[in-house]
């Protein structure tokens, strides 16, 4: 699908050029951590869905195209939508403009944010009904956030299905915690936080919570997205306090590539060479082409060959995931910039000169979930001890 970007001429700093182009399901959503976790989620479902359309437009690395327009045609040919009702549209958009999130940053701090500046359906200068999408200056760090924030990925296609918002939730946070495999969570945090219930005083019984939200959630995600998992209650006596997850890893068929393993076209566009672009791959393309581009010295100094760069760049990102993971479960002061975190993780010339010695002795495949849940279990050992 061809993607058309018109620029009216070279930005400055302070200028906003326009995203215009075809909606594709296969995009990605890049979300920062704060925009995933919302500390209320004051959004419709329909608005969530255009929240994401925007975030899957722009590009992460380039916070001078903030403005993203599409037609109704091209989000009801995205929806799957035979006609997408008109009052609704405007409904959402209005949604979008007006209301405050309340958002929970690394530091801790709460935030609230009115998230655009510009948010409205109206048709343009040929009377083609468009949908228009500006972020504030304030909240661009939130959608602009390679390098500032830890973020996470999905694409477009697994949430435009859905048709419930705790559907939509509950995915997020499946595709937010799916690399521990198993994990558990209580009652009140999977309702109250997780899915938005707080203050729904039917919801407090558990059966009625479960019945009429959780159930019909796990139901949709599972059959609509690619997320795969089970659930089963943990009881306290007769009470259910905590459920517990069990995510299921696809299984990769030799030779095939999945849609989460390709990178955006933006992502293709930003590196300029192929061995960047590699480079960024092991990164999940967090990091921007001079960032990268910084590393290769660094990585030229401790020894690493051009051919081993990848692999060590990619156990480096898998440890750094897992550092984050054990602070966040520790209470221990966030990662506040995770590049530089990174860079210090990677200064070790003597652990630098053993990796280069193992790869010599057998082929080296990296898998990053493996990596990462082997670290996260050497951390909850030694929290054991």
């Amino acid at each position: 699908m061809v993607v058309i970007i018109m620029a009216k001429k070279k930005p400055t700093k302070d200028e906003n050029t326009e995203i215009i182009g075809n909606l594709d399901a296969h995009y990605w959503v890049q979300k920062s951590d704060p925009l995933a976790l919302m500390r209320t989620v004051p959004f419709e479902l329909g608005e969530l869905k255009i929240l994401d359309t925007y975030i899957s437009r722009i590009n992460a690395a380039d916070d001078t195209r903030r403005t993203v327009i599409f037609t109704k045609a091209e989000y009801e040919g995205l929806m799957g939508l035979k006609e997408a009702n008109v009052q609704t549209l405007r409904k959402h958009t209005k949604g979008m403009l007006g209301k405050v999130v309340e958002l929970q940053m690394p530091n801790k701090d709460y935030l609230q944010f009115v998230l655009f500046e510009e948010a409205y359906y109206h048709a343009d200068e040929y009377g083609t009904p468009i949908i228009e999408l500006t972020c504030t200056e304030k909240a661009k760090d939130l959608f602009f956030c390679i390098g500032k924030y830890h973020y996470f990925k999905y694409a477009l296609e697994n949430i435009i299905k859905l048709t419930r918002k705790a559907s939509y939730l509950l995915y997020l946070y499946i595709v937010r915690n799916r690399y521990r495999g198993e994990w558990d969570i209580s009652i009140e945090e999977l309702r109250d936080a997780v899915l938005d219930c707080k203050g729904q005083e039917s919801y407090q019984e558990y059966k009625i919570f479960k019945n009429r939200v959780f159930a019909p959630a796990i139901k949709e995600v599972n059959e609509k997205t690619d997320c795969k998992f089970d659930c089963e209650p943990i009881k306290r006596g007769r009470w259910v306090t905590k459920i517990k997850f069990i995510y299921h890893a696809q299984e990769q068929i030799e030779g095939q590539i999945y849609i989460d393993e390709l990178p955006t076209l933006a992502d293709h566009a930003d590196y300029g060479s192929e061995e960047l672009e590699n480079l960024a791959a092991a990164v999940n393309y967090e990091f921007g082409k001079e960032e990268i581009e910084g590393i290769i010295p660094i990585m030229d100094g401790l020894g690493i060959l051009p051919e081993n760069r990848k692999n060590y760049l990619a156990e480096k990102y898998a440890q750094l995931r897992a550092e984050e993971a054990r602070k966040q479960s520790s209470d221990d002061k966030p990662i506040k910039h995770r590049y530089k975190y990174l860079i210090s993780m990677m200064d070790d010339t003597k652990a630098a000169m053993k990796y280069q010695k193992k790869l010599k002795k057998k082929e080296h495949i990296y898998d990053g979930d493996a990596i990462q849940a082997e670290l996260l279990a050497q951390f909850m050992d030694e929290d054991k001890k």
